[in-house]
């Protein structure tokens, strides 16, 4: 199958679903059957892992979280209310959106802990080890995936191991976990999930052992970024870059995927994609809301209130001229998309369009562009694959193929500076290759950074990377990059205003002419705002009220989660 167009029934008992327990370490079940009578078979097991990868399982986190982390980097402007404090680097406790990022991912990690304890012991039937150890596999591959997502965001965080056990055991106020502890537990998680997981799972859209590695390749390089964790970084990137090339040499290459494509359904579980959340046409929470989230207008969706969002104009100003990601990345003017608007001959982006009686039919925004990738129009513009309830079918990306080459690239690159290596610049220049723009003999860890933009931005990968930027650096450096604009010299106040000293009159005559706008980054010129100054405080998120008011454990300082010193490596090959 190419997408997954249903949730299945997801067959979990916590040893609490009851209204008295602390939500922080349970989980609404969606259904409940018998667990002696179900499982039985491998079909029943493996209805149970698929839950995993649905939407609907990720919904918190993908519909009202993950996307804030492309604001907080600056690639995504917007700046409107509570979600605007990302963009502004001011998000407090009582942000919403915090809450539903980490109820999402613990969520997840209470699903996985459900298979791996509640549900595995009670198999029996037809069902064999080899079924058991996948089932485990992929539930530790998410579980160890979620650990490391949060520890970025959150970085000391509680890790939940058990959470049946602790329920069952009273033990609900948990104290929050050193990341480097979190970091050691879930590399524990994939190393099992790489151990367990067969080379072919017989379902493209589930995790395998190569796509276990893909996954183990991205914490290493995370892990080994960190100059005072004490670890063995060479290990780590040893690790990362053996793991990396393993999914290269055993996957499609990605010179022969078309990267115009990758965000339709079309590309749905392709050779692209490594671990996606499943996406249907099933109603809230059920599909990818990108579509209505960040579609410009009613005129290419039927659904939308993306018409505020946009590039930042730094992002703009990392794509070459020539660079084919960037207009399936976002529009601007004189972009034409056969494939959106089709009733009306396609869609051709304007700063402002106006209708037939020259009224204004959408507006300019102050990126002068709107956001293409993820965005496939309305239902009949695509076979009915979007809905009337921000529910697209185009799956979303939580790791795909060209962050395994890039990844790669930084493995290879280790503690240096730069690189030259061969292999690494084979890989590098593939990514650049399919872009269409010109081959390197060398990178730098900046120039690595910006091609990751470049490649992955509005996929929520960027701000992972600041991270691992100040990690090997310091904050100072990092918070430069990002004040900066990655080097564009474009703070992410900067925006497009009407040059009325130039251009008196700008009437339908002349408002799609670039040369009528100019960018300006401080109120005294017309801007919004004066430049924004990112600080240290941004790079590590509080922990949300929400969950604090009912764990206070999780306000005092962070335990080592294995009792022991900070620190320690685990052994490339563990």
């Amino acid at each position: 199958m190419k997408n997954i167009i249903k949730t299945s029934a997801m067959a979990l008992v916590i040893g609490c679903s009851l209204t008295s327990c602390n939500d922080f370490l349970t989980i609404d079940p969606i259904d409940k059957p018998v667990l002696e009578t179900f499982y039985k078979t491998p079909e029943a097991l493996k209805s149970t892992t698929m839950a995993l990868y649905s939407s609907k399982a990720w919904s918190n986190f993908h519909m009202n979280f993950q996307w804030k982390m492309d604001m907080i980097n600056g690639d995504m402007f917007y700046t409107y209310g509570d979600e605007g404090q990302w963009y502004f680097g001011t998000y407090t406790a009582v942000n919403p959106y915090l809450n539903e990022g980490w109820k999402g991912l613990y969520n997840i990690i209470l699903d996985a802990n459900s298979i791996i304890h509640d549900i595995v012991p009670v198999c029996g039937g037809t069902i064999t080890q080899a079924d058991i150890d996948q089932a485990i596999g992929e539930a530790r591959a998410f579980r160890g995936y979620c650990h490391y997502m949060l520890a970025e965001v959150w970085h000391d965080v509680p890790v939940i191991e058990n959470n049946s056990e602790m329920i069952g055991s009273g033990n609900l106020d948990v104290p929050r976990n050193t990341q480097a502890s979190v970091y050691r537990f879930a590399m524990e998680d994939l190393d099992a999930a790489v151990d367990l997981l067969p080379d072919d799972t017989g379902d493209n859209w589930r995790l395998n052992k190569r796509k276990a590695r893909a996954l183990r390749a991205k914490l290493a390089v995370t892990m080994a970024a960190h100059k005072d964790y004490g670890y063995d970084r060479d290990a780590l990137y040893a690790k990362a870059a053996a793991d990396a090339l393993d999914v290269i040499e055993n996957t499609q290459a990605l010179t022969e995927i078309p990267y115009e494509t990758l965000f339709d359904v079309e590309s749905n579980n392709g050779p692209e994609s490594i671990l996606a959340i499943q996406c249907g046409v099933l109603g809230y929470a059920f599909g990818n809301a990108h579509n209505v989230a960040w579609s410009r207008s009613s005129v290419i969706a039927d659904q939308t209130w993306g018409a505020g969002k946009g590039p930042t104009i730094s992002l703009q100003n990392m794509y070459d001229r020539n660079d084919k990601r960037r207009m399936w990345t976002y529009m601007t003017n004189g972009d034409y998309y056969p494939m959106l608007n089709r009733a009306g001959g396609g869609y051709n982006y304007q700063y402002v369009s106006r209708d037939g009686s020259g009224d204004v039919l959408e507006d300019r925004n102050e990126m002068l562009a709107h956001i293409k990738k993820y965005i496939i129009g309305k239902a009949a513009d695509c076979d009915g694959n979007v809905g009337i309830n921000q529910d697209a079918a185009n799956n979303i990306y939580l790791m795909r193929l060209a962050d395994v080459y890039l990844t790669y690239v930084e493995a290879k690159m280790g503690t240096a500076d730069q690189t030259s290596d061969a292999s690494a610049m084979k890989y590098y220049n593939m990514v650049r290759q399919r872009a269409g723009v010109s081959e390197a003999s060398s990178v730098t860890f900046v120039e690595l950074l910006k091609e990751r933009r470049r490649e992955l931005a509005f996929e929520s990968q960027t701000w992972f990377d600041t991270q691992r930027y100040r990690y090997r650096t310091d904050d100072a450096t990092a918070l430069d990059l990002l004040n900066s604009g990655y080097g564009t010299n474009y703070n992410r106040a900067a925006m497009y205003v009407p040059d009325y000293a130039k251009y008196p009159t700008i009437d339908s005559s002349n408002e799609n002419n670039l040369d009528v706008y100019k960018i300006v980054d401080s109120t005294a010129d017309g801007a919004q705002y004066n430049k924004i100054i990112i600080t240290k405080d941004a790079f590590t998120a509080p922990i949300p009220a929400a969950v604090s008011s009912t764990s206070p454990a999780l306000l005092r300082d962070p335990v080592d989660y294995y009792g022991g010193s900070e620190g320690g490596t685990p052994e490339a090959g563990e």
